[in-house]
This record gives C-alpha cells, structure tokens and sequence, in this order.
C-alpha cells in the first residue's frame, strides 16, 4: 500500500492520500505500507511532536519499504533570505501555501528523529521547491 500524507491532496492518484493521522490510522494497519511520502504533514505538528508522529509513521511500514519527506527547511530559508536570495513573497508561500503549520525544522532535526531501524538512503534541498527531500528505507 502506497500512502501520501499531505493537508492537500496530491496530484499522484497512486497513492491513498491521508490528511491527518487519524485518517491514516483508520486507513493503515501495523507494517502494511510499501511506501510513504510525507509532503508538509510533519509541519502541521509541534516540533515536540514529530518525534512520536515518525513513531507512528514507522509502525504502518513493511521491511524494505520506503520513506520520503518533503518539507521546507527553516535553515535553509533563512540561509537565502538572510542572503537576499528569496523575497518575503517567496517565504509565505513556501511555508504557508499548503496549509497551516505548526512547526518548522530543519533537515538535521528531521533525521536525527527518524526511528531506529531505518537508514536514510539520500538527503537534499530541493531548489525548485525550497523543500528538503529525505529518503530512508526501513532495514529492521
């Protein structure tokens, strides 16, 4: 099973889309995904709970299966604006255009919080999105 966790809707119709966490808990049992993409759901928790929220994430993955998440990165965007890279304009949308957030990271804090028993496979910044990309596989 193919999951998108996402406030909107993705564009990809292969994949169940969940909006919340209790959507994904009613819709995905224990080590049943294949895949999870997690576009800008991490953002719509405290930063105290995202710890739990990957936990939980975690939980519905199969052995082998794989793990990408697609959030904008607070260093990163203050890096550019700090160097007049980006304007304010560009920012609010970044941050805002895909629901409400409660929380902002960093792609470090992101994978320091990645549970044990995964391996994260790559990690980038994505210039055309100014969000950061990380893979991880589950290995146990």
């Amino acid at each position: 099973m193919r999951i998108h966790l996402s406030p909107l809707e993705p564009v990809d119709r292969s994949y169940k889309w969940a909006s919340n966490l209790a959507v994904f808990n009613s819709m995905v049992g224990d080590n049943e995904a294949t895949s999870i993409v997690c576009d800008n759901f991490l953002t719509s928790f405290s930063y105290d709970e995202v710890s739990q929220v990957l936990n939980i994430i975690a939980s519905k993955m199969r052995l082998k299966s794989e793990l990408v998440i697609l959030q904008p990165d607070i260093r990163m965007l203050s890096q550019k604006v700090a160097r007049e890279e980006i304007d304010e304009r560009v920012i609010n949308s970044v941050l805002f255009d895909k629901g409400p957030i409660k929380s902002v990271t960093s792609a470090e804090s992101i994978q320091a919080l990645i549970p044990n028993g995964f391996q994260v496979s790559e990690r980038y910044f994505d210039i055309s999105t100014f969000n950061i990309v990380i893979k991880a596989r589950r290995v146990q």
